[in-house]
């Protein structure tokens, strides 16, 4: 199963998880509050996916294949080393507390129109994390060259060595999921539901 976590300031409602859709139809969307304390959030997310994987006495993330753009891609590099499944990050953020800095204050929800303050208490929250790179996993970088919110030689810097890095020529935000995501996304979901098909029941 494919799972999309959106980014900062976004729901559900996201245009790339939309696009992801089209092609995986079952895929699903967790949700977090962007005003959210990290470790509340992290929180908050592995009980959703502990609900639609159905995972009681099973490895939540035996058939899971996470996705997540810009601050969602942090969340899933963080929840697939704990989980132990592939992610996909799309110009992920690497250093939240630093990236969302300039952000503190009064924000407006890019789908809802809703206004919301986002708390310096909240982005200093992010300032302690685990490092997604000691754990060796299955994973693609898509990184958008053109990003104009993140530096993409930053994140290559970071990830270069701990996966698969494919770069595009779009901004922050993809203009479409390309054959390479897609067919590592699809590839990946095969991997994992044939691994939960072979594991014996104990």
């Amino acid at each position: 199963m494919l799972a999309f976590i959106h980014g900062f300031n976004s729901s559900a409602a996201s245009r790339t998880f939309g696009l992801l859709r089209e092609v995986f139809p079952l895929a699903a969307a967790l949700e977090y509050p962007s005003g959210g304390y990290f470790a509340d959030n992290l929180a908050l997310l592995q009980g959703q996916i502990a609900t639609i994987t159905g995972a009681g006495s099973k490895d939540p993330g035996a058939a899971l294949v996470l996705a997540g753009s810009s601050l969602g891609g942090f969340y899933a590099a963080q929840l697939s080393t704990m989980l132990h499944c592939p992610c996909a990050l799309i110009n992920p953020v690497i250093r939240p507390h630093d990236a969302l800095r300039p952000f503190v204050g009064r924000q407006r929800h890019f789908h809802t129109g809703e206004e919301w303050e986002f708390t310096a208490a909240a982005c200093e929250s992010y300032a302690v994390f685990s490092d997604p790179r000691t754990t060796a996993l299955p994973r693609l970088l898509v990184l958008g060259l053109s990003d104009e919110l993140l530096d993409p030689l930053q994140s290559l810097a970071y990830w270069q060595g701990h996966a698969h890095i494919h770069t595009t020529q779009d901004g922050h935000s993809l203009a479409a999921p390309d054959a390479v995501l897609l067919d590592w996304l699809r590839q990946q979901e095969e991997t994992q539901t044939r691994a939960e098909d072979e594991t014996p029941f104990l």
